[in-house]
């Protein structure tokens, strides 16, 4: 292997490895409650435990001198320190236990012993710990009876003769034992919770930039749409963002730009545009109305219409207030096409872009959108407007999308930056490509801005789905009740103004 491949691979290795980390924080930010909860319960259960399981224990112990044999008094203290030092090891060869055991009649010896010296003295402190008062005593004896036969092949020929006998207290460890016991199922816990979060960030593979999806899916990358802050005074303030009224919007916008110019160039002379997404919760209700005001902006006259029918959200993002016929409504022959249109206006100024609001959760008329008369609204809407956007429902869980491909000329597929797994996008992306209409790109939402910071798109465009977005509780509304903003409305009922106001 040459120096350049060498090269090659370590800094493939150091790239791996820091996505793996990148993944493992990603995972983190989202599973941090269920680490916390797995760490306090582990530990919560563990000291409850330990309050239910401990039992008091008692020490018993005996101060005892040291002599040896036909020895002096220096002779006799270095003997005290030699035995209080080669105690441990007595110990742990287990000689002195079996010993002590056999004088007991068990097999092992219930409770702990230690012997310390007394400096500069042939005195030893014997102490040994039970969990009964009358078992102390009995191993302190045994001890005491049995050391000297033990110590006689290291030290010589000793005796020992009690000094203090001490006796036996009791001794309470509680709060250090059921402290210990916290902290071990705290320590368990946490292992098993950041087990858990390893376990996501090897498997739960997303996205997270434009290179991910071009590597991912073979369509062009429109561009990344960063994310655009703004407070909410209040909690009757709508939650999705609007560049046709809300304030520090530049890099949003701009980048909005960029992407209606690449779309453009990709549609050509087409007109109706499908935008949908693979689950929910990735802002392309947001995308797709914030489209509309940019296309509208540009002098066009634009129809945004709202085909989620389980969950309709385009009238909330533009603040409709009044109630008027939907989709629903015109497919069924209940309305005009005139009577169910909403201008928007900004400053009582028309803006050129119109909307048709979708449907109170008629979840049950999904198969209204492949019908003849869904066809015959999207050729008449082409008439009307220079340009039409469809906003339809996630289509890696949902048919709904599938049934409006063959009435669009173009799809752009919204991906919010780490939020659905690869195989969600590759599946959606594979089944609407199926169907006829091209996708003439993809939109990363939710990306990294120019200056290389990454940001959350926060509450812009959420569903009902749960968490992850796959499904679950689709249709779970969530009220949302605002005054009117600084734009308003005018819905045009009659039969006079039946055609729209040319831009």
């Amino acid at each position: 292997m040459n120096e350049t491949e060498t090269n090659n691979k370590q800094e493939v290795q150091e790239i791996d490895l820091v996505s793996l980390l990148r993944d493992f924080l990603s995972s983190l930010r989202r599973l941090w409650p269920l680490v916390l909860v797995l760490t306090v319960a582990a530990g919560a259960l563990f000291y409850f435990r330990g309050v239910r399981s401990y039992s008091p224990r008692y020490m018993a112990e005996s101060t005892v001198s040291v002599e040896i044999v036909n020895g002096g008094s220096y002779a006799n203290r270095n003997t005290a320190e030699q035995m209080g030092q080669i105690f441990p090891h007595i110990i742990k060869s287990g000689a002195l236990s079996d010993v002590i055991a056999a004088d007991l009649g068990m097999k092992s010896v219930p409770g702990s012993i230690s012997v310390t010296n007394i400096k500069g003295t042939n005195l030893l402190t014997i102490s040994v710990t039970a969990w009964s008062e009358e078992m102390a005593g009995k191993i302190l004896q045994s001890v005491m009876d049995n050391y000297p036969e033990v110590a006689q092949y290291v030290v010589g020929q000793t005796k020992l003769t009690v000094v203090d006998e001490g006796g036996v207290s009791l001794v309470t460890h509680k709060n250090t034992v059921v402290r210990g016991a916290a902290q071990k199922g705290a320590l368990i816990g946490l292992a098993i919770g950041l087990g858990l979060v390893a376990l996501r960030a090897a498997t739960f593979r997303t996205v997270r930039s434009e290179e991910d999806l071009r590597s991912l899916l073979n369509v062009p990358c429109l561009g990344t749409l960063p994310v655009c802050h703004k407070k909410q005074r209040r909690s009757t303030e709508r939650d999705e963002i609007n560049i046709l009224t809300d304030d520090n919007r530049g890099s949003y916008v701009e980048a909005m730009r960029l992407i209606r110019t690449r779309l453009e160039r990709q549609m050509k002379d087409k007109k109706v545009l499908m935008v949908t997404s693979s689950v929910a919760g990735e802002g392309k209700s947001t995308v797709a109305a914030n489209l509309a005001i940019s296309m509208a902006l540009k002098g066009k006259k634009v129809i945004l219409v709202d085909c989620d029918l389980r969950n309709p959200s385009v009238g909330r993002i533009f603040n409709v207030q009044e109630k008027c016929p939907g989709l629903v409504a015109v497919l069924n022959g209940q309305a005009t096409l005139a009577e169910a249109l909403v201008e928007v206006q900004n400053k009582n100024v028309p803006t050129g872009l119109w909307l048709m609001p979708g449907a109170d959760k008629e979840s049950r008329l999904v198969e209204i959108l492949g019908s003849q008369a869904m066809r015959n609204l999207v050729d008449q809407l082409r008439q009307e407007a220079d340009a039409v956007i469809l906003d339809t429902p996630p289509s890696a869980v949902l048919v709904d999308a599938m049934m409006l491909v063959k009435h669009v000329d173009g799809i752009a597929y919204v991906v919010m930056r780490d939020y659905a797994r690869r195989r969600f996008i590759f599946d959606g992306v594979e089944e609407l490509s199926s169907g006829g209409a091209p996708i003439v790109g993809c939109i990363l939402n939710g990306g990294q801005t120019r200056s290389g910071k990454y940001g959350y798109y926060g509450y812009y465009g959420r569903y009902g789905y749960g968490r992850y977005g796959y499904g679950y509780g689709y249709g779970k509304d969530k009220k949302h009740s605002s005054k009117a903003g600084s734009h308003s409305h005018q819905h045009r009922q009659t039969k006079e103004k039946q055609k729209p106001k040319e831009q």
